[in-house]
């Protein structure tokens, strides 16, 4: 999927509390790359339309497109005015390694079936450490792991205190869940925010956690809204937002429902679950 693809992607999905245009503080926001939001924003679409139509922006296009901010892959037409290229692509080709985990730890095979697998989780390089670091599923349904590597290909699970001799950083149960380390973060012990979503009294959300070194994780911080198990969160670092692509219903096809706040606490109350 593009660039372009995802935000029509975005756009198309979202659900948000109804706000007028005067209430709505996105409303009319012109971003980082010249793309002037639609009114309101997210749109407030009760039901997604079988057709998405064609994004505003490739309509009305902005005059010129600033690309001096984050990093830009020049694969999009959008942001490329002429060329005389031709692109060719290319088949991605599995390392000879792979899969560079697996479930070979005994808390790795309990549950309904052996795992070891990102379950979104997280895979990131800490430059403070100068290691890769890779959150993952461990157990079906159970624990939140942690594995380190120099490389990104050979990983090794170190053992830690939070359960005795083992790797697991955060004990289960679990579905999906998002590790985020977040390089914006001036508090040193909120450095790292995990988005673990679960069933609770009943219904899914997810509990969010601050951490200074991503295994020891505080009390929770807050509870979302009702959400489906399929869950996660990012930031966005150029609008300073918070980002939860939520699974909605429980039917087919499945479908997804766009949430964006400034504030991790108390943005992500898009109802009451007690």
């Amino acid at each position: 999927m593009n660039r372009r693809d995802f935000l029509h992607a975005g756009a198309a999905l979202a659900a948000a509390p109804a706000l007028s245009p005067a209430e709505d503080p996105k409303a009319g926001e012109t971003l980082y790359n010249g793309i002037k939001l639609p009114s309101p924003w997210p749109p407030k679409w009760k039901d997604v339309p079988a057709d998405l139509g064609e994004p505003p922006y490739l309509k009305a296009p902005p005059a010129v497109i600033p690309i001096d901010l984050g990093r830009q892959l020049l694969v999009d037409d959008f942001l490329v005015e002429k060329t005389d290229l031709a692109r060719t692509f290319h088949a991605p080709k599995p390392h000879k390694d792979s899969p560079v985990l697996r479930p070979e730890k005994a808390w790795e095979r309990e549950g309904a079936a052996p795992m070891a697998m990102v379950f979104s989780d997280g895979v990131w390089y800490d430059p403070k450490d100068k290691l890769f670091k890779m959150w993952y599923m461990g157990g079906y349904g159970r624990n939140v792991c942690l594995a380190r590597s120099e490389d990104g290909v050979r990983w090794t699970r170190p053992e830690l205190d939070v359960k005795k001799g083992t790797n697991v950083v955060h004990p289960g149960p679990r579905d999906s869940s998002t590790v985020w380390l977040d390089h914006d973060e001036a508090d040193p012990k909120r450095r790292y925010k995990m988005f673990l979503s679960h069933s609770e009294s009943g219904r899914f959300g997810q509990s969010v956690y601050y951490s200074a070194d991503g295994v020891h994780w505080g009390e929770r911080v807050v509870r979302t809204g009702s959400t489906g198990d399929r869950t996660t969160a990012f930031y966005n670092p150029f609008r300073k937002v918070w980002v939860y692509s939520t699974r909605h219903g429980w039917g087919v096809p499945r479908r997804r429902r766009y949430w964006e706040t400034p504030d991790l606490v108390k943005g992500p109350q898009w109802d009451a679950i007690g």
